[in-house]
């Protein structure tokens, strides 16, 4: 039975690998004649040569120009990170350019993931590393980091996206206050920097040349007087806006964003923060009823509140994320 079992799973793997995808082919061809087989032991060759974020990959080499030489080839992938032979054929003997045809690879789930390629062409190995990189996250949101909205105001959101609350007698002695960008609750793409100069408050954005950021679209919300969410002004991005009476602020910035995950820095939601910054909008609530007691339904977050399902956008059609209604 194990035995069964295991030829099953083997061969489920082997058709994974050749179904076609839904919406035409993306493959990386490797062409074995124009590697430096010298270099393939070489980080930066490998990265330059051997790596993508396609949906699959094809393999190309020339054994002969006439039928009469012919060579046997097979073919094996596997993913290294898991040792698991993923893919294994025979295709008997051959003549001319082999092609592989596409091997479409699992979906890994956010990471990059290492493969190792060996084609048997007669008498010859070629042992090929490839690197499977992380495919570009489409239409994702994105906000400054902070307290999650849901937490705040529960009936208005129900999405992990965060507002930064800030006390604006501290933002007006320090002049600015900087924060992590957070994208699909996951990583870290870049920064916001909070100004306070002469009672109008702006917000900068930065973001890393490594996530190669599309901002494609963003509002600035403003809140000083812990009214609820839903019946806020939005700003653009680019205002300033005057906050000259007020003494706290829940600065808000949904966005929409594509960008490049690979090698970023995961966001680590921190909940101590996020607490200080529930307690600033407890007193907002508070000043806005003219009341000396917490609003009702105040909520404070628990010690087990953290960085929850990194990653946990869905991927559309098998590679892209969703998020696609943001905020």
């Amino acid at each position: 039975m194990k035995r069964f079992f295991k030829s099953t799973v083997a061969l489920l793997l082997c058709l994974m690998l050749w179904l076609p995808p839904a919406l035409g082919e993306d493959c990386f061809t490797i062409d074995v004649d124009t590697l430096d087989v010298d270099r393939l032991n070489s980080d930066d060759y490998v990265a330059a040569a051997l790596s993508a974020s396609a949906q699959g990959v094809r393999i190309r080499k020339y054994i002969s120009q006439s039928s009469e030489v012919a060579a046997s080839v097979r073919l094996t992938l596997t993913q290294m990170n898991t040792k698991t032979l993923l893919f294994d054929k025979n295709y008997g003997y051959q003549s001319g350019t082999f092609d592989s045809g596409v091997l479409y690879l699992p979906y890994a789930g956010g990471s990059a993931i290492p493969y190792l390629i060996t084609l048997y062409v007669g008498d010859y190995v070629y042992a090929l590393p490839f690197m499977h990189l992380q495919r570009r996250m489409e239409s994702n949101g994105a906000s400054t980091a902070g307290v999650r909205l849901r937490d705040l105001e529960p009936a208005q959101s129900s999405d992990w996206l965060m507002g930064t609350m800030v006390d604006l007698n501290e933002l007006r002695s320090s002049g600015s206050r900087t924060v992590e960008i957070c994208a699909s609750n996951s990583c870290v793409i870049g920064s916001a920097t909070i100004q306070l100069s002469g009672g109008e408050l702006g917000v900068q954005l930065r973001f890393l040349p490594a996530a190669d950021v599309e901002l494609r679209d963003a509002s600035l919300y403003v809140i000083t007087d812990g009214n609820v969410l839903a019946t806020t002004r939005a700003h653009s991005v680019y205002d300033r806006v005057d906050v000259s009476a007020a003494e706290r602020a829940l600065i808000y910035v949904p966005m929409q964003v594509s960008y490049d995950p690979a090698g970023l820095a995961a966001f680590c939601y921190d909940a101590e923060e996020a607490r200080a910054q529930q307690r600033l909008w407890n007193r907002a609530h508070e000043s806005a009823a003219g009341s000396d007691t917490p609003a009702n339904g105040a909520y404070v977050p628990s010690e087990g509140d953290g960085w929850q399902d990194g990653w946990s956008d869905g991927w559309d059609d098998g590679w892209s994320d969703g998020w696609s209604d943001g905020w």
